[in-house]
């Protein structure tokens, strides 16, 4: 199986850029896994979680699943948690001292199975953690997400609307697409606003940042359909807001102290140098 590598997301992503064509980088992760997982098996205290945290609408589970199917065969990069049981890429823990729980490595290794169920056909597979592998500074050669806003027109959807500011004043063009936070009901009372601008702006930018959960798939994909390019960037908007990386990062990835952007890979990190 070919997992492509970060270089591979951003070189393809630029082309588009110069050459006016649509694309979609889409992940799923353990989030998406689980709502899947919950809908096949019919668990209705996970699914009524999820939906509560996520601002799902309760009448369209089946639709947010054929939805995500829809764009999914369009996209030109999804993600395999496969890298985590292949060898070639660190293991997905839950914290530097602790294993992630049973359930969520069963959900990971079935993951072929769930996409197969909802017609996940596009085999462009990429790493599950490739958003904030984008934001590694590798070597001076190679480009990340942050080189590639540089001297670009980017827009974000994103319920932390301070990035915008944050962005600017770190001299990048950029506007921002609010949305309400976890368990604020994204679907009633952002959807509809986002749907309209992105069906009214997607082409005039040179691509778009989605950092809006189990929705935000949707609105990656919609962004590609009408004209526009897209990179699902979730929660590094949070670490480019000063946050911390995520716990399960921490063995193999730390800020730049060049660039509070970046990052850049620890000792651990850089055994899958090669591969990221």
């Amino acid at each position: 199986m070919k997992i492509y590598r970060v270089k591979d997301i951003l070189n393809k992503l630029e082309n588009c850029i110069e050459n006016n064509i649509p694309f979609s980088h889409i992940r799923f992760g353990d989030g998406g896994l689980k709502y899947m997982a919950a809908v096949l098996n019919c668990d209705l205290i996970s699914l009524k979680i999820i939906l509560s945290k996520e601002g799902l609408p309760a009448n369209s589970i089946v639709e947010i699943l054929e939805m995500w199917g829809y764009y999914v065969r369009q996209a030109d990069f999804i993600d395999s948690p496969e890298v985590y049981f292949n060898g070639y890429f660190w293991p997905r823990v839950k914290t530097k001292n602790k294993e992630i729980n049973e359930g969520t490595a069963n959900k990971l290794l079935r993951w072929k199975d769930y996409y197969d169920r909802w017609e996940f056909d596009n085999e462009n597979y990429c790493n599950p953690e490739s958003n904030y592998l984008m934001t590694l500074r590798i070597s001076k050669d190679q480009k990340n997400i942050i080189d590639v806003m540089k001297d670009r027109k980017v827009c974000i959807i994103t319920a932390r609307p301070a990035i915008k500011n944050k962005l600017i004043n770190a001299g990048y063009n950029v506007d921002v697409v609010q949305i309400v936070k976890q368990y604020e009901d994204q679907y009633k009372r952002s959807f509809k606003d986002v749907v309209y601008q992105i069906r009214e702006r997607a082409d005039k930018y040179d691509f778009w940042l989605v950092a809006a959960g189990e929705l935000g798939r949707i609105y990656s994909g919609l962004i590609k359909e009408c004209g526009g390019r897209t990179i699902d960037i979730g929660f590094v908007i949070e670490f480019w807001l000063n946050d911390a990386l995520h716990p399960r990062l921490d063995l193999f990835m730390k800020r730049n102290p060049n660039n509070n952007l970046e990052t850049v890979l620890t000792a651990k990190g850089k055994i899958f140098k090669e591969y990221i």
